[in-house]
C-alpha cells in the first residue's frame, strides 16, 4: 500500500467515529494553545517592558541616600552632597552621559484655570539628556537659571492637559506651588508610564536651588541620577560610583554602604527573570497536558486496534505487509495529532490576541513557536501512536481472521 493510499484509509477510519476523535484531540488542543498564547503575552510583557525602560533610560542610574535592606527599607539615612556629586562626575564622568542631583516633592499645583496634584522635581539642566528628554516647545532651563534660583518651570503632558486643557502651548503662563510663582518655560515631550506604571508626564521640573531654598527649606540631596554612555560602559560606572561615594563617606572597609546605587538594567533583568520564570512554568503545565492527550491518543488507537483485528486480518491475507499496517496506523495516530495541534494553534493565536487587547501588550506572535507546537503535536502522535500500530502489525492473519 502507497502512502498516500495509507493517508485516505487513515482519514476514513478517524471520519467514523468524529467525536471520539475530537475529545482525544483535546488534550493536545489544549497544550499547544496554552503554549502559543502564554509565550506570546510573555514576550509581549518584553517588548512593553522594553519600550517603557526605552522611555526611563535604560542605562539610568540611581544613587539614593541611605542604605537600603533586603526587603527596601532605609536603615541608615545619610544625606547625599554637592560635593558628592561633584566628586562622582569627576571620577565617572568619562563613563557617563551626566549626573544630576534631583529632589522631588509632591504638591498641590494651581493656575486661573485649576488645580492639580503633580510630582515636582528639582534638577539640574543634565537631567534633560540622563533621561532623554524632549521639549516640544519653550526651551529647559539653564545652569544660570539654577544659579540665581530662577522661579521657571517645565511642565509635563499630563500636567499641562489637567491646568491648561485646550492648549498645547501655555509658554509664558504662570502656576502657583504653595507660596512659589513659577513661569512656565517649557512643555516636556510625552513620556508615558514607567516601568513601575508611574506616569511619568505627571511632573513639573524646575531648577534644584529653586526648589530647595524657595519651597523645601533645606539643601539636602535624596537622589542623584546619572546615566552610562552605553550599556558595556554601566557596570564600571557603577561599580566606580561606589568607591568614590565610600571615600568621600570616609566608610572603612568591611563597613556597609550609607547609600544605594542599583541600575534601571538590574531591575528589568528581575522582571526578566520573572517572565521567564512563569513562562517555564506555563511549560510544564502544557507538557503535562501533552502528555495526557498522548495517553489518550494511545489509548484509543489500541482500542481501534481491537475494533478492527478482522479488517487487519483480512488485509494481511490478501497481500499487505506488517509495514503497511504499521505504517496505516502510525499516520491515524500522527494525523489526530496534527488536527489537535492546528486547533491548538488557532486557540493559541486567538487567545494571544484577547489577551494582547485586553491586557494592553503587544501581540507578538512568533513563527518558529507556531512551527514548534505543531511539530510537537506530529512528535506526540508518533511517540504515542508507535505502540497499538506495532502492535497491529505484529498480529497473526488467521488470529486475526477469526476474530469477533
Amino acid at each position: 500500500m502507497g502512502f498516500f493510499s495509507a493517508l485516505v484509509v487513515a482519514l476514513e477510519s478517524l471520519l467514523v467515529n468524529k467525536g471520539r476523535s475530537a475529545l482525544t484531540s483535546l488534550g493536545i488542543i489544549i497544550g499547544i494553545g496554552a503554549v502559543i498564547a502564554l509565550v506570546s503575552a510573555g514576550d509581549g510583557a518584553r517588548r512593553k517592558l522594553d519600550d517603557r525602560l526605552e522611555s526611563v533610560g535604560k542605562n539610568l542610574i540611581l544613587i539614593r541616600a541611605g542604605a537600603r535592606t533586603q526587603q527596601g527599607i532605609v536603615a541608615d539615612y545619610v544625606p547625599l552632597t554637592s560635593d558628592d556629586v561633584e566628586a562622582i562626575r569627576k571620577a565617572a564622568g568619562a563613563l557617563l552621559v551626566g549626573v544630576a542631583p534631583t529632589q522631588m516633592t509632591q504638591r498641590l499645583a494651581s493656575c486661573r484655570t485649576g488645580n492639580w496634584p503633580t510630582a515636582v522635581v528639582g534638577s539640574t539642566p543634565d537631567i534633560l539628556h540622563i533621561r532623554n528628554w524632549s521639549v516640544t516647545a519653550g526651551r529647559f532651563y539653564t545652569e544660570e537659571d539654577v544659579k540665581r534660583q530662577a522661579p521657571v518651570c517645565l511642565i509635563g503632558q499630563t500636567v499641562r492637559r489637567k491646568l491648561f486643557p485646550g492648549k498645547d502651548s501655555p509658554i509664558g503662563e504662570s502656576l502657583r506651588i504653595d507660596t512659589l510663582q513659577l513661569r512656565i518655560i517649557g512643555i516636556l515631550g510625552e513620556k508615558g508610564r514607567s516601568p513601575t506604571g508611574a506616569d511619568q508626564d505627571d511632573q513639573i521640573f524646575l531648577p534644584i536651588t529653586t526648589l530647595q531654598r524657595k519651597l523645601l527649606g533645606e539643601e539636602r540631596i535624596g537622589l542623584i541620577v546619572a546615566s552610562g554612555r552605553s550599556e558595556e560602559d554601566l557596570e564600571a560606572a557603577r561599580e566606580r560610583i561606589v568607591r568614590v561615594l565610600r571615600r568621600q563617606h570616609r566608610l572603612k572597609l568591611g563597613q556597609p554602604d550609607d547609600f544605594d546605587v542599583s541600575s534601571v538594567r538590574e531591575m528589568a533583568e528581575l522582571a526578566e527573570i520573572l517572565t521567564a520564570t512563569m513562562q517555564g512554568l506555563v511549560a510544564v503545565i502544557a507538557s503535562i497536558s501533552l502528555v495526557v492527550g498522548g495517553i489518550g491518543i494511545m489509548n484509543i488507537m489500541l482500542v481501534s486496534v481491537t475494533e478492527r483485528t478482522r479488517e487487519i486480518g483480512i488485509r494481511l491475507a490478501v497481500g499487505a505487509t506488517s509495514a503497511d499496517v504499521l505504517t496505516q496506523f502510525l499516520i491515524e495516530s500522527v494525523i489526530l495529532a496534527s488536527i489537535g495541534g492546528a486547533l491548538g494553534i488557532g486557540l493559541g493565536v486567538g487567545s494571544a490576541v484577547v489577551l494582547a487587547w485586553a491586557i494592553d501588550w503587544p501581540l507578538v506572535l512568533s513563527l518558529q513557536t507556531i512551527a514548534l507546537g505543531f511539530g510537537v503535536a506530529a512528535s506526540v502522535g508518533v511517540f504515542f501512536g508507535y505502540y497499538p500500530a506495532r502492535k497491529a502489525s505484529r498480529l497473526d492473519p488467521i488470529e486475526s481472521l477469526r476474530y469477533e
